[in-house]
């Protein structure tokens, strides 16, 4: 065989792909945007779980808030049996949808305002972002005011505060 018609059958060679090459050149064409389409389908956001009423939050927060989930002015008064505000007897001067307000003034001042509903910790569970304020108002000097994450895992559970950073904002960090 001369050189030149060898170098030709090369040629011919290199420029012919298999069916097997072919085969495989359109399965990457073809998967690609085949594979992203099924992914894209298939992922979808789970749905959110609440345990929280959509209307009078004050009056829930009253009632199944528990106070021993957070350091304030109620822990040396706190028992085993007293969670609640309810279950300190107290009565709330103000409930609306998105706020409580325990004002006895010679006393204490206490609220629960929330500032936001939705899932801030993406466990598929709604929180509730709420500014908690708690102010001596018997001369004494203590107050403060803290934002708080408040969840609730079960319909028959007390809301309670998680140990979770909030953005800055939800209410006056401050404490005397």
């Amino acid at each position: 065989m001369a050189y030149g018609q060898m170098r030709q059958d090369q040629a011919s060679i290199r420029k012919e792909p298999s069916v097997v090459d072919i085969a495989m050149n359109v399965l990457r064409i073809v998967s690609g945007p085949l594979i992203v389409t099924t992914m894209m389908s298939t992922v979808q956001a789970a749905p959110l779980t609440s345990h929280f009423p959509d209307k009078d939050l004050g009056r829930f927060l009253a009632e199944k808030f528990d106070l021993a989930s957070i350091r304030s002015s109620f822990g040396p008064r706190r028992s085993p049996a007293l969670r609640t505000f309810t279950d300190f007897g107290m009565k709330p001067s103000e409930a609306t949808d998105l706020a409580v307000v325990f004002d006895h003034t010679g006393h204490w001042f206490y609220e629960l305002k929330v500032m936001g509903r939705r899932d801030v910790n993406d466990d598929g569970i709604e929180d509730l972002e709420v500014c908690f304020t708690d102010r001596a108002q018997n001369g004494g000097s203590y107050h403060t005011s803290k934002g708080l994450l408040v969840t609730r895992y079960a319909s028959d559970a007390y809301a309670v505060a998680l140990n979770y950073p909030l953005d800055d904002g939800i209410c006056t960090q401050s404490t005397r």
